[in-house]
């Protein structure tokens, strides 16, 4: 018994130690309880209150073909506040029918660097005040709306119930990330001065952005976390003009959690010449014509059409709205791809099959521990990326409400991964492909190597469509011509439809690490996806510039 108290008072001790280390989270905890109790006896009591930080050290390069043109260290602090008023089944956030939608922007709110008491309490309380007031009056306008329009569809609570949490990583220095400036401006020069050698290419930059964030949240139920994310992105883009005005643009972007991760100076160069020869090649490439058939798509380019395509639309927050299309909210057991596909999200991976993911935490925007969550099993719906803000079947968040510090909280996509247990080989797929293609009497198909990214509708008062811009694309033709570089293509379609053409995938993978723009900011995802077969895609013509190329000869 004595061993026991002995281990618990030890753990105890410890606990209090790690919380010591950090003099940031006692004072947001103090305040934030000083204000709660204060503002839970109101008229309109506050149920729900939550403070998180983002402590931000970045450091950004930027090299135009081979000079310096941005240096740019930064250490900042932000915070964001949250007030719920109501309850947990009907707040102040619920959706106004007509009205405008909630406003998620909350204000760019810097705090103290130097961990002084007195200055981050009084941020913290003047803004708290200011939200709180807000929250109140969108409550009564949350009250009158719900007495005066139809029943919600979705009759969930407004906010889920979650076990608290503590979890308080060690503090590290941004110069632990062995960052050396002088270093990386002559390498990024280096990679400038390579691109400036095609005069063909009109703007040639290298960058590089290292940032070391410390992420803190505190809430009113008891969680508290203080986390650690740093990553090193480098970027190399180049792009001309086409006789005819069209723009094209190339980019290869590189992310690593470790500098010495990032490639070498051999394999970049490499990629520079290879982009450059591209470049020279686009050029002269035909403009494609609109098409409707058979289509590959490489391993990064699936990536980017999965995260866009699909992603978006098993993010739960947004199915509660009744302006959102809802997808795939009603086929929950239904086949939605072919049986040997699985697609999970997963923010606690920082690697798959050695390749490092943007999408990384332990801990999401709300304090809740990011899960792994199997959306897709061998081809079947089975479940949604869940936030704070539930819906029917789904009353607890799994560890994806995110936000840029800026913005208020919803859901949003993590890692996501996408496995087929029948994969193909590329061989075997480029045959399938040429099959259809005879089967279909078509001439050529399309193979899409690399895109830039893209954009998708999610309103039901919109055309439920997306658009993926490709910027190297090849026809492939059936009677075994050579294949044929294109340009000025823009993939478009359906959800649904084009989920229902996907016939195999490949047994390679390669990942897309960016940054996803949607309602709370652009924030760090990715995906891992396989070549993949698709059995009928549409295209059409890219719009393009009606000026003329440059009549003189870059210096």
């Amino acid at each position: 018994m004595a061993k026991k108290f002995f281990s618990l008072l030890l753990l105890l001790l410890l606990a209090q130690t790690t919380f010591s280390q950090d003099k940031l989270i006692d004072i947001l905890k103090e305040e934030l309880n000083r204000n709660f109790e204060k503002l839970k006896t109101e008229p309109t009591p506050a149920y729900y209150m939550s403070y998180r930080v983002q402590d931000i050290t970045s450091h950004y390069l930027g090299v135009s073909f081979g000079e310096l043109v941005g240096n740019y260290p930064s250490h900042n602090r932000y915070f964001n506040t949250d007030v719920r008023v109501g309850s947990y089944e009907m707040d102040n956030t619920r959706e106004i029918k007509g009205g405008s939608g909630n406003n998620l922007f909350s204000g760019q709110n810097p705090l103290a660097l130097d961990d002084s008491p007195d200055a981050i309490k009084r941020a913290l309380w003047e803004n708290t005040d200011k939200t709180y007031k807000d929250a109140v009056r969108r409550y009564d306008n949350v009250k009158a709306n719900v007495a005066v329009k139809v029943a919600a569809e979705d009759k969930s609570d407004d906010f889920t119930k979650e076990t608290p949490e503590q979890y308080i990583e060690k503090p590290i220095p941004f110069k632990d990330l062995k960052f050396n400036e002088a270093e990386w401006i002559k390498k990024l020069k280096k990679y400038g001065n390579a691109m400036s050698e095609n005069k063909i290419i009109y703007q040639g930059r290298a960058t590089l952005q290292v940032e070391f964030v410390r992420k803190y949240f505190v809430n009113t139920e008891g969680t508290a976390v203080a986390e650690n994310t740093h990553a090193f992105r480098m970027h190399i883009n180049a792009s001309t003009v086409a006789e005819d005005g069209m723009q094209l643009p190339l980019y290869k972007s590189y992310f690593a959690t470790e500098i010495k991760e990032l490639p070498s100076d051999e394999q970049v160069l490499k990629d520079i010449k290879e982009m450059s020869d591209m470049i020279n090649q686009l050029r002269k490439a035909p403009v494609a014509e609109t098409y409707s058939g058979p289509a590959l798509m490489t391993a990064e380019a699936a990536g980017v059409f999965f995260h866009e395509i699909f992603g978006h639309r098993v993010e739960g927050a947004r199915m509660k709205l009744e302006s959102d299309a809802q997808t795939f909210k009603k086929k929950l057991g239904e086949p939605v791809l072919p049986n040997d596909i699985t697609i999970f999200f997963d923010p606690k991976l920082k690697k798959y099959k050695g390749i490092p993911l943007n999408g990384s935490y332990v801990f999401d925007d709300e304090g809740v521990r990011g899960q792994r969550v199997d959306v897709v099993k061998d081809g079947l719906l089975k479940s949604f990326l869940m936030s704070r803000t539930p819906i029917e079947g789904f009353d607890h968040s799994n560890g994806h409400g995110r936000a840029v510090i800026y913005m208020d909280n919803v859901t949003r996509q993590s890692n996501m991964i996408i496995e087929s247990s029948k994969p193909k080989s590329n061989k075997e797929l480029r045959q399938m492909m040429i099959e259809q293609l005879k089967k279909d009497n078509k001439e050529y198909g399309y193979i899409f190597d690399l895109v830039s990214g893209g954009f998708t509708q999610v309103s039901r008062y919109d055309a439920n469509a997306f658009n993926v811009t490709p910027l190297i694309v090849y026809r492939i033709y059936a009677d075994g011509r050579p294949d044929e570089l294109v340009r000025g293509v823009d993939m478009i379609g359906t959800p649904l439809s084009i989920f229902s053409q996907v016939t195999a995938c490949g047994d390679d993978h390669g990942a897309f690490n960016g940054a996803c723009g949607a309602e709370s900011g652009s924030l760090p995802v990715s995906c891992v996806a396989p070549t993949l077969f698709i059995k009928i895609i549409e295209t059409q013509k890219k719009a393009k510039s009606s000026s003329q190329p440059p009549i003189l000869e870059r210096p």
